[in-house]
């Protein structure tokens, strides 16, 4: 099959192969808007002699991945669904809004949402956007943590493509329509599967929602008892300057037990447990936005005495420093 042509440049456009539709009459655009991608017009260019508006298509095995190409400006509503919509431009600008945020769409700066959403496509807007069902995120996020998820799963509409995790959920969502454009035969589903997971894990991973401590928390499963009678002392005692001796007088058992015990079924050591849990408590706090907590404040209050060593774990374990965090939250 010939791939489909940009009007600007002549590359190929992504998923070239899979074409879904492509007019030049506005009132086509309109109608294939509302009757696929289930969204209601708001508004359009009024009097538009033509218009090119393309859209390819990739079915996948429990998800769908749409590339779309307006040269038109035009606003259209979608209504809250049993999917969540992650909108990740190319080219252009728009504006997402929601009844909680407004997101300024454009190449670094990407869009997750479930919930009733409008948003203003501008002129020569090119974007990625892949409809996942919830159902799938929550029984990969219930395998992903090994608990029952309860209530429904909330994102933030905004996500950053600068930084290290939404790059990463890009690349992801670029090798699957790569892999969708080149890959062909019986095997090549079997791959799509595979990188289709990996997408879902990466945007529960990178996406910050309501259930996001599951993923942060310390990972807890079957494990002797001397290990989850540790990792309860030091969950309680988190913010308190604790020594080895004290979380293994807790146990009532030897300091070798409880070492080889983590060792063997954790893979590090209760001290590092300890950093894990007071670092990820300084983050809830950091992303709670609390305009009366300082990062002196937050590390303090998380057993952090050392305000330099706290700057450097945290940014080597979340990429990016407290005061950052803290700023952006409460921006």
């Amino acid at each position: 099959m010939t791939a489909e042509r940009t009007r600007k440049g002549g590359a190929a456009l992504p998923l070239a192969n899979h074409p879904s539709f492509k007019t030049s009459v506005m009132d086509e655009a309109i109608a294939f808007a509302e009757s696929r991608l289930a969204a209601t017009a708001v508004k359009a260019a009024v009097g538009a002699p033509a218009c090119d508006m393309r859209a390819n298509h990739c079915p996948l095995t429990e998800s769908d991945l749409w590339f779309c190409a307006y040269d038109f400006p035009v606003t259209l509503r979608f209504s809250e669904g049993a999917y969540v919509r992650l909108q990740v431009p190319c080219t252009g600008n728009g504006v997402k809004t929601t009844a909680n945020s407004t997101v300024a769409l454009a190449p670094t700066m990407a869009c997750i949402s479930s919930a009733d959403a409008t948003i203003d496509f501008h002129q020569d807007f090119q974007q990625f956007a892949w409809r996942v069902p919830v159902t799938t995120l929550t029984r990969k996020l219930a395998a992903l943590t090994g608990e029952t998820i309860t209530g429904p799963l909330r994102f933030n509409a905004a996500l950053d493509l600068q930084s290290p995790q939404g790059r990463t959920l890009k690349e992801i969502l670029i090798t699957l329509a790569n892999a969708a454009d080149s890959l062909s035969g019986p095997g090549s589903r079997l791959v799509l599967t595979e990188v289709e997971q990996a997408l879902v894990t990466a945007l529960l991973v990178t996406g910050m929602h309501n259930h996001r401590h599951l993923l942060d928390g310390p990972v807890r499963g079957i494990a002797p008892w001397q290990v989850r009678r540790a990792e309860d002392f030091m969950a309680a005692h988190a913010e308190d300057p604790l020594t080895i001796e004290q979380i293994v007088a807790a146990t009532g058992a030897s300091a070798r037990s409880v070492f080889r015990a983590f060792a063997q079924h954790r893979g590090y050591s209760p001290m590092d447990f300890l950093k894990r849990t007071r670092l990820h408590r300084a983050r809830q706090l950091a992303e709670s936005g609390a305009n009366a907590l300082t990062v002196t404040e937050i590390a303090l209050s998380c057993g952090y005495a050392d305000l330099s060593r706290f700057s450097k774990d945290f940014l080597a374990a979340f990429g990016e420093s407290p005061s950052t965090i803290l700023r952006r939250h409460r921006a």
